[in-house]
């Protein structure tokens, strides 16, 4: 739901058990082209102050393009905890001098006709 106050400033209110203050962030940086932002915290509740620039046309247009870009955001931080193992294994793997995992299996070579199975 947004309100619009009597100087354009559209005011979005988001549920902060929903969404992250910093996804709100990330999307607010992206739109900080288009919107003068504030963005406020109360407990649960997340407010988001977008008084459009002069130079746009279709604020409330925007402003819906905007909340996809929180969602986006929101789902792009929940990817990165689920992945976070994954990633700080392959990070290790690329600065290490050894191997990370087993040498005799890395080494090995495979035809691509079975599949991956390893020759012997």
């Amino acid at each position: 739901m947004t309100e619009v106050t009597p100087d354009g400033t559209r005011i979005l209110k988001l549920d902060a058990t929903v969404y992250r203050l910093t996804s709100v962030k990330k999307a607010a940086y992206k739109y900080g082209g288009l919107f003068h932002i504030l963005i406020k915290q109360y407990g649960n509740d997340i407010e988001v102050q977008l008084k459009p620039k002069d130079d746009l046309k279709s604020p409330d247009a925007v402003i819906g393009d905007f909340c996809n870009e929180v969602l986006d955001q929101e789902l792009r931080e929940a990817i990165s905890e689920q992945t976070a193992g994954v990633s700080e294994l392959l990070l290790a793997q690329a600065f290490s001098k050894t191997s990370l995992i087993d040498s005799d299996l890395e080494n090995e070579e495979y035809d691509s006709q079975d599949a991956g199975t390893p020759r012997v």
